[in-house]
């Protein structure tokens, strides 16, 4: 599997991956590849870096109520259809001198509706936006390479 130190790339095979992660604070999070019925995707600009709705699991959460709360949260939309969860992705960063390990679980979402995204502004999100397939590799060229495996493995 990929475990992402910023831009740079590790490769760590599953016997190995629970010995690695030892060394760090494990954090689970949850997010969503959403699609509306045009077929565009729902990405958040934050700190000027495309990126996919995505949050820190909260104590006693199923991981799927995470991805869904938070993609509410970060997005404003709501009635999210949770489909299948498209991958597991893994980075690493530090925060007050403490090395953590986030493991994030992507699902598949549908939104039916007809609610414009309202970004998140206490989380930095300065837009949240319905990208076509024209914009998507623009942005996927300016994002983090966990979340271009996200796309990898979910198109």
């Amino acid at each position: 599997m990929n475990v992402y130190f910023g831009k740079e790339c590790i490769k760590v095979d599953e016997a190995s991956f629970e010995q690695f992660a030892l060394d760090y604070n494990q954090i689970s999070a949850g997010g969503g590849v959403v699609r509306n019925t045009e077929g565009k995707i729902l990405m958040i600009l934050r700190h000027g870096i495309w990126d996919l709705p995505k949050g820190k699991q909260e104590p006693d959460e199923e991981i799927e109520t995470c991805a869904l709360r938070e993609v509410e949260e970060e997005t404003g939309l709501t009635n999210l259809k949770l489909g299948k969860l498209i991958c597991i992705t893994h980075h690493t960063y530090t925060v007050f001198g403490i090395s953590c390990l986030k493991n994030t679980y992507w699902y598949e979402m549908q939104y039916n509706g007809s609610e414009t995204p309202v970004p998140q502004a206490e989380e930095d999100i300065t837009r949240a936006e319905w990208i076509g397939p024209d914009a998507l590799p623009g942005c996927l060229e300016t994002t983090y390479p966990s979340i271009r495996e996200v796309f990898d493995k979910s198109i």
